[in-house]
């Protein structure tokens, strides 16, 4: 716990290298990567983390078209850089860092094909009062909805995690191709967590989905009884998300990559009751991230953000908050 709040963390990642390299496979044999990797690892490594906490001020203050053209012509250093974040971050990491920072509870969300559900859900296996599993279904599954139907069968799921980018979905067609799990889903009244923000990823051929945050209005529209969590509060895209968000009443924002300026402009916008805390750890610090949340809000508004929205969402039975958690954090 954190100052007597159970904290809930609704963004983090585990991939493993292996993974990576595959689905990165024509990006890791670039002429940078192959001739220079090695060596651009090592640097980065040895100037954590001072680097990181550049780059994450970089991502704070630089969201303008020019600096995210910048950021695309960079991406295979920034592939390197996922690479050796993912690499040292393992889950015994994430559990080390969620002790360190008070976090009680974690949504650990796969990106198939990038990461598989089945695995994660075996590598939770001993610590299931701690996590939390969102299944995430591929363009190119075959029958999707009796595949996450599958995954949700096994009561390790809590939900669905989308990311049109990861998982090859074009803008167009993000709502045909995804309309059967979402009525999965909607069935099992699980929360449905969409990546949203463009991610400069013009230099990687890795990463061809969709990346127009305002691509996710038509699953909205057409499923109104679903919790909707729009990632990232959509990076540089966050007024189209709050308007967006203030249209459709069953939409959340969740506020990893946003500094606390701008999750204070959406819990003024929409409310705290619809504001949710997450990291995206590893490629977020959580230390950094629950910083923001907490710079921008009052007590009241923090035991929303971080703590009741999420467990509310994800249906935690009472006892997980234990004895000595603050008593409003279910009841806001």
């Amino acid at each position: 716990m954190r100052n007597g709040l159970y904290i809930v963390d609704f963004h983090t990642h585990i991939v493993s290298q292996a993974d990576f390299e595959s689905y990165f496979a024509e990006d890791c044999q670039h002429a940078f990567i192959k001739q220079h990797g090695p060596l651009v690892e090592r640097l980065l490594h040895l100037s954590d983390p001072h680097f990181s906490d550049f780059m994450r001020h970089v991502s704070f203050k630089f969201r303008h078209e020019l600096a995210r053209s910048v950021y695309s012509f960079c991406g295979h250093l920034g592939l390197v850089e996922a690479i050796r974040i993912f690499k040292s971050h393992d889950f015994n990491y994430l559990l080390k860092s969620m002790d360190a920072q008070g976090i009680d509870h974690a949504i650990i969300s796969s990106l198939e094909p990038l990461t598989v559900t089945e695995n994660l859900i075996s590598l939770i296996a001993d610590h299931k009062d701690r996590f939390s599993i969102f299944a995430s279904v591929h363009r190119n599954q075959e029958d999707p909805a009796g595949y996450f139907r599958q995954l949700v069968d096994t009561g390790a799921v809590r939900g669905l995690k989308l990311h049109p980018l990861v998982g090859g979905y074009n803008c167009g067609e993000l709502l045909d191709k995804t309309r059967d799990v979402l009525k999965v889903a909607s069935a099992h009244n699980l929360p449905v967590f969409i990546h949203t923000g463009h991610i400069p990823t013009g230099a990687l051929t890795g990463l061809n989905g969709c990346n127009d945050a305002r691509a996710v209005e038509p699953l909205l529209a057409e499923f109104p009884d679903i919790n909707f969590v729009l990632a990232h509060i959509g990076w540089e895209s966050w007024r189209t998300m709050l308007k967006l968000a203030r249209k459709y009443p069953k939409v959340y924002v969740e506020t990893s990559w946003q500094p606390s300026s701008i999750i204070r402009r959406a819990v003024d916008t929409l409310g705290s009751h619809r504001v949710i805390f997450g990291s995206d750890f590893p490629l977020f610090k959580q230390g950094l991230a629950l910083r923001q949340v907490e710079q921008a809000l009052t007590p009241y508004e923090l035991a929303a953000v971080a703590s009741a929205n999420a467990a509310r969402l994800l249906n935690l039975p009472a006892k997980k908050l234990g004895k000595d958690s603050v008593n409003p954090v279910l009841s806001l």
